[in-house]
């Protein structure tokens, strides 16, 4: 496991390489953590890569570490995978983050991911629905269209 950790325009940008189990996740989101106290920014872009997905976050305590994050006000949390299975797995821990009041959402692209958390809105859903960001095909809008008739 390699990760690291910078302090970019507005935010952290922490990037999490070669994960294989959920203690290796715990020490990075502690790293996280410490960074956004010492660089105070609530603010996070979690980018992680060539990792297997994880689906049992909530019991290893993953939720529990970012709720220190998100004891601000102002946070954001977006999550970045670079496989499909990376990315379903982001979609469950940001619905279960969600649950909790974390302010965490999963993205496909980082230049989506960034604009979010520049946005300095607070409302919850300024703007933004907090599901996956999946983009339909013509022919999925127009199948879907069809079965709202």
């Amino acid at each position: 496991m390699e990760y690291r950790i910078s302090n970019e325009n507005g935010f952290l940008r922490a990037e999490l390489l070669d994960r294989e189990t959920a203690d290796e996740t715990r020490k990075f989101l502690n790293a996280v953590v410490l960074a956004s106290i010492d660089h105070p920014c609530s603010r996070v872009l979690m980018h992680v890569r060539l990792s297997k997905p994880l689906f049992t976050i909530e019991k290893h305590g993953v939720l529990r570490t970012l709720s220190k994050i998100a004891s601000d006000p102002m946070h954001k949390i977006a999550l970045l995978g670079d496989t499909v299975e990376l990315g379903m797995s982001n979609d469950y821990f940001s619905l279960l983050g969600r649950q909790q009041g974390i302010r965490l959402r999963s993205f496909q692209s980082e230049a989506e991911a960034v604009e979010w958390l520049k946005d300095r809105r607070r409302g919850r859903n300024v703007g933004n629905w907090n599901g996956p960001s999946r983009r339909f095909s013509s022919g999925e809008r127009a199948n879907a269209a069809k079965l709202s008739e």
